[in-house]
Formats: C-alpha cells, structure tokens, sequence
C-alpha cells in the first residue's frame, strides 16, 4: 500500500505539471482568438471572459488523455533512470501492483471526466449557444462601433454607418447616421432557353442617406434575418442617373444587415446524455459515441503509458515520449474519423468506436506481456 501511494504521487504530480502546461497554451491560444473577434468587432468586450472560460473548460477535458499518458511517462522514465523500478521488480512487485497504484488515481480521474462529460459540459456548451445568441443581437456584434465611423463594402455597395450612443443593455442605438452608395449593372432582357441576348444593362447609380433618433438590431423569428428597426427618422434618396431627389420622413423603418461571423456550437453538443440516446439519427449516435471516448481515453492510456516508459539507462527517461505521442494522435485520429463514419451511416451503430478502444487495449496488453509477461 506504500508503495502504491508511492506511484499515485509521482503520477499525479507529473500529470498536474503536464496539464498546466498544456493548459496555458490552449489558454494564451482560445484568447489570443477570441481577442481578433473582440478587435474586429464580432465580439464585444464583456463576453470575452465568459466565452474564455467556458470554452477552456472543454479544453481541460481534452486535454487530460495526453496531459495523463505525459506525465506517467515522465513519472515512471525518472522512476526507470533512477532504477527505483528494478529494485521493486527485484522485490517482488510486479505489474499487477503497478497497475493497482496507476488506477488508484485514474479510477476517480475517469469518473470525474465521465461527471464532466455527460452532465456539465452539455450545460457549458448551452451557456456558451446562449451567450452567442445575446450577442448575436448586440450592435456591435455587427462589427458596429460607437462613437466612430464605419465602412464597409458589400458587392456595388458601399456602406458608412456613425452611432453616438448606446443604452446600457448595447442594444438600443441612439441618434444614428447611415449612407448607401449602390453602383450597379444588370440585364433585364433574357430569351426563351433562359439565355441572355443582346442584354439592355441597367445602371444603377443610388445614393440613400437615413438620419434617426434610434434603432434595434433584433433577429426575425421566422426568416432568421439580422435587421435594424429604425424609429423616428428621414430619408433622403438621390438617383444620380435621373436626378431625382426624394425626402420622406418615417416612424418606423427596417433595414436588413450581413450575417454575423461568429459560429454557434452545434445543437447536438447541447443536448443531454439521455437525450441524445432517445434520437435514432446517425449524428446523436456519433455524438453518444464521442462522450464515450472522451472518458475511455484516460484510462487507455494509463494502460498504455506503464509499458512505454521502459527505457533502459542509456536510453535516458524521455526517450519514448515520441512514440507515445505518436500513438496518442493515431488514437484521437481514428476517434475523429470513427465518428464522421458513424455520423454518415457508414459504421453501424452498435459497432461505434469500441473498435478503436478494443484495438488499443489489446495493444496495451500485448506491450505489458511482452515486456513483462513472466513476471505478471
């Protein structure tokens, strides 16, 4: 029991050391990210905490498969070097003992994963589709600042919008300024077999000036367009061709703008363990099958990660990371790849990706046998 307390400590704190390193990458990666949003304007600046720490949550349980097989691999490649191994082996502990020590940490390391898998992260990833849904209908989560102009361009369109303020809630602008310049060409003549022939071009050549106290951005329930709900405003149209010139003057207005740029998670990664295993579509079999290897992934490779860490004293205590990084990305490849199979309706369901697991636990085995077979 000593010694397998022994192992559990080693383990744990080149685990811990692993995962935090790892983890401060993800980290400086998933803000770097979500920094270019915040500075194109796609992101306002209050949702960047939350949107970081939800989304590094989901990290952390991805990252723990590779943090685990890391960390016993430099746990046991010290334990190796400093012949500590050999002279439990001469002692009599074989790789039974070993293993009981192994999972000692990572039973309860799998049975928090699996906690995390099919009832926390659901609801992180259905807070994160609500926080991006509340920006969606933000104003400058249309890249629109406040206080400064913007420009843009849409085909022969050009467009310049000011705002001068906004309610505390960012959604209601106050007294705002937009100009349209459209400099366009179509055919309006076109043949029997749908051809165009000898074409009349029409030139468009608009210019559209809306002056108003107010607006909301706000999405249409039954269309799912983005638009401005202008109030208390004017409009001034000049046709540059005809120059025409029109002044009307309105209560209420709409003006349809771009899609924004941010992605929302997919409705599967939100949805319930128990409600994925109601559906009988190919893609909550897939996503069923994904949660089951995220929690499968950890103690495959502690099985994995006792015998790859043998190495001999010239061979030096990291000698065989490579290797168990190699198989670690052959592993989550095959995962990735199992499940767009399953989500095409190529692997059955009931098949799923326990092939993957079982071909990697037999792998396991083989590797214990072979290097300590007489001995267990």
């Amino acid at each position: 029991m000593i010694i397998q307390r022994y192992l559990v400590r080693e383990i744990m704190l080149g685990f811990l050391a692993t995962l935090s390193i790892l983890l401060l990458i993800i980290l400086g990666n998933t803000f770097v990210r979500l920094l270019g949003d915040v500075s194109g304007g796609s992101i306002p600046v209050d949702a960047l905490g939350k949107l970081v720490l939800l989304q590094s949550v989901g990290g952390i349980i991805k990252l723990v498969p590779i943090a685990l097989l890391i960390g016993m691999m430099f746990a046991f490649g010290r334990l190796y070097s400093d012949h500590e191994i050999a002279a439990l082996h001469a002692s009599g502990v074989g790789p039974k003992q070993f293993y009981k020590g192994i999972f000692l940490f990572v039973g309860p390391l799998t049975l928090l994963i699996a906690g995390l898998v099919l009832f926390a992260t659901p609801a992180i990833e259905k807070t994160s589709q609500d926080i991006k849904n509340e920006i969606k209908q933000r104003p400058e989560a249309a890249g629109i600042p406040v206080g400064e102009f913007m420009h843009a361009t849409a085909g022969n369109k050009k467009v310049t919008l000011f705002v001068e303020g906004i309610d505390k809630d960012k959604v209601v602008m106050n007294r705002f300024f937009l100009h349209i310049e459209d400099k366009s060409e179509y055919s309006n003549e076109i043949n029997s077999n749908n051809t165009k022939k000898n074409p009349d071009k029409k030139v468009i050549n608009n210019e559209k000036i809306i002056s108003a106290e107010k607006a909301l951005l706000y999405i249409d329930p039954e269309s799912g367009d983005r638009i401005f709900k202008i109030e208390n405003g004017s409009s001034y149209d000049h046709d540059k061709i005809s120059e025409e010139f029109t002044i009307f003057n309105f209560r209420e207005h709409g003006i349809h703008i771009p899609a924004l740029s941010i992605s929302n998670t997919k409705d599967l990664e939100a949805e319930s363990f128990l409600s994925l295993l109601k559906n009988d579509d190919n893609e909550s079999h897939g996503e069923i099958h994904w949660r089951i290897a995220l929690i499968l992934q950890a103690p495959i490779m502690a099985l994995l990660a006792f015998p790859l860490s043998y190495t001999t004293p010239r061979e030096g205590r990291f000698g065989k990371i490579a290797i168990g990084i190699l198989l670690y990305a052959i592993y989550a490849n095959l995962i990735i790849t199992g499940q767009s199979l399953i989500e095409d309706g190529k692997i059955p369901h009931w098949l799923g990706l326990w092939w993957v697991h079982i071909a990697f636990i037999i792998l396991a085995l083989w590797l214990v046998h072979r290097r300590y077979g007489k001995q267990s």
